[in-house]
């Protein structure tokens, strides 16, 4: 009798509780892998949004500086009145503060949802960039303001034209990058060098850097 009973009980124990294992390992294992895919879906349209925010707020302000150029030129050659002008100003300075209101919140978010190599490009090359296109902006349109001023120098206004010219670049390498990644599916969790895995920059450093970039 045990011994018909025992092949009856083993198969009983392998289909139900062995059986009820597995399927509960298969299980948690699916539903690990969903859970995973539900937060790289959240992950990748958070870093969309991070993308195109960012590439709007790089391309006003680059916009709202090649307008300032051209006021600045036209002024100076008598073909723009002076409001028109400081109303071009005005649409530049209004830019430049929505842009150093966050410029640290800014990195943050690059580095956290795109990597630390294209945070650091944001913070020491397109913002260094638009610091100095900017002083040399400010600095052609008080020339042209000045009524002591005859004429700007034309070497001047080709170098801005030129910085701009530059700027535009970066605008679009910046933006060209976060698609890509977001497309590869190397954005936020996935993004190489995330802050953990970078060298820590202390507190007061970064400070001072963005102190040095905010223009």
């Amino acid at each position: 009798m045990w011994t018909q009973a025992v092949p009856i009980l083993l198969g009983f124990f392998l289909t139900t509780i062995v059986g009820g294992l597995f399927a509960s390992v298969l299980q948690q294992r699916s539903w690990r892998n969903q859970n995973e895919v539900r937060l790289q879906e959240q992950a990748r349209d958070q870093a969309s949004e991070v993308c195109r925010s960012l590439s709007a707020l790089v391309d006003k302000r680059w916009y709202r500086m090649q307008r300032l150029l051209w006021a600045t030129v036209a002024h100076s050659k008598g073909q723009l009145s002076r409001e028109l002008l400081d109303a071009r100003l005005l649409d530049y300075d209004q830019v430049l503060f929505e842009w150093n209101d966050e410029l640290n919140a800014r990195l943050a978010i690059v580095g956290a949802y795109f990597g630390g190599d294209l945070r650091d490009f944001l913070e020491y090359t397109v913002y260094k960039t638009f610091k100095e296109a900017g002083q040399d902006l400010e600095s052609l349109y008080r020339a042209a303001v000045d009524r002591e001023a005859k004429a700007l120098n034309p070497d001047h206004v080709a170098d801005v034209g030129a910085k701009l010219g530059n700027l535009k670049s970066l605008a679009y390498k910046l933006s060209f990058t976060m698609m890509v990644r977001i497309r590869d599916c190397q954005a936020g969790r996935r993004a190489p060098e995330m802050l953990d895995e970078v060298p820590f920059i202390d507190a007061s450093d970064r400070l001072k850097i963005l102190t040095a970039y905010a223009y």
